[in-house]
């Protein structure tokens, strides 16, 4: 399973940036970017909840292959006319692909973890799981830097868009994968509106505190390339910077279990978001490529510590027969926030540049520190 969210969240990752630097050769500047990085997230915002209620309900191999067929399409039809209008379009059919392949894989994933009843082992699979999306954070943007540079945008979209086709085709196959035989059984389980499960106050503050981190995290993709080329890196060189960041993602979530036992679950999300909002901050004022390389390193450090938990804790806080609504619930309030900020942040960004809008982020993290020390229980 986590090999093939590589090869998937790879391709993902890959044509998110390639489509950002697509637009700014195209002329599109930063308020183009803000607006394809935001058609990544319109759709799936409206869309979420209803695939999580379908992931409850049917077996995963089916929204697993649709996704990866969907996300495969978008990078094709890019890869053949990457204009701007077209570019948009294939940004919202990747973004659903991937969130329906997202909704599947943490129910398979929670589930796995699940399966000898311990929040430990819970942990401890979405850790294996994040630290394979770490693995893909650093291909996706190396792969795209290095395929842009040294043959085409063209070249970059087609190579990145095979990925999800090998996925789809493995995922199909019962041979080479074995699903969690508990997941999608529940095919005649009761419903309910979603504000029940925002009445849980345990659900409804991981959520919110998961929005919190995961935007911090997506402007980082937003606003890196947009600096970079303000500052005349090459793609390589904004790649690199991305993968450095990929790589500290990697390197925290190894060492999760040793953080986890030692701050709590609580504590490990409260200090990432500080160590994360403090680099925020600084990057505001990294003018050169080494210091960007080296704050996004510790920016890495300081999201990929808290993602782990804050799915575990929602897993192990959402009723059992609506586990797939709760993280479809989880993407519409995290997808809702990745459309409107970018494009509020690409507006600002033509009269404010990117100094100002990484101080807002960096204290709009700091600020989620707080409420995420006074709202979540201190052990799961």
């Amino acid at each position: 399973m986590v090999g093939l969210l590589i090869i998937t969240h790879t391709s993902f990752n890959g044509i998110r940036i390639a489509t950002s630097l697509a637009a700014i050769k195209a002329g599109g500047g930063a308020l183009w970017v803000g607006i394809l990085t935001a058609m990544f997230n319109l759709v799936p915002a409206f869309l979420a909840i209803y695939v999580g209620r379908r992931v409850d309900r049917l077996p995963l191999r089916k929204p697993l292959v649709f996704g990866c067929l969907l996300a495969a399409a978008g990078g094709l039809v890019a890869a053949w006319q990457p204009m701007l209008w077209v570019l948009a379009l294939c940004a919202s059919a990747i973004g659903i692909g991937w969130m329906v392949i997202a909704a599947a894989s943490q129910y398979a994933v929670g589930s796995y973890g699940s399966e000898a009843g311990s929040s430990e082992l819970r942990v401890k699979a979405f850790s294996i799981m994040a630290m394979g999306f770490s693995v893909s954070s650093f291909l996706g943007p190396l792969i795209a830097g290095f395929m842009i540079d040294h043959v085409s945008f063209a070249a970059a979209f087609g190579v990145l868009a095979v990925l999800p086709l090998i996925a789809a085709a493995a995922f199909w196959s019962k041979r080479l994968l074995k699903l969690p035989s508990i997941a999608g059984k529940v095919a005649d389980a009761p419903t309910g509106s979603a504000s029940e499960l925002l009445a849980v106050p345990i659900v409804r503050n991981t959520l919110i505190t998961g929005a919190f981190i995961t935007i911090g995290w997506d402007l980082y993709l937003f606003m890196v390339p947009v600096l970079g080329t303000e500052l005349k890196l090459t793609a390589t060189q904004i790649g690199s910077v991305l993968s450095l960041f990929a790589v500290a993602v990697f390197a925290v979530r190894f060492m999760m279990p040793w953080l986890s036992k030692k701050l709590g679950e609580r504590g490990v999300i409260v200090t990432a978001m500080v160590l994360a909002g403090s680099t925020f901050v600084a990057f505001a004022f990294a003018h050169s490529y080494s210091l960007m390389l080296v704050l996004s390193f510790i920016i890495g450090l300081g999201l990929g510590a808290a993602q782990p938990i804050v799915l575990s804790l929602l897993h192990g806080a959402a009723p059992p027969h609506r586990i797939g609504e709760v993280n479809g619930l989880r993407m519409t309030m995290i997808s809702t926030s990745q459309w409107t900020m970018p494009l509020v942040f690409g507006v600002l960004s033509l009269t404010t540049g990117m100094l100002p809008l990484f101080l807002v982020v960096g204290g709009g993290l700091l600020s989620g520190s707080f409420f995420a020390k006074k709202k979540l229980p201190k052990d799961s």
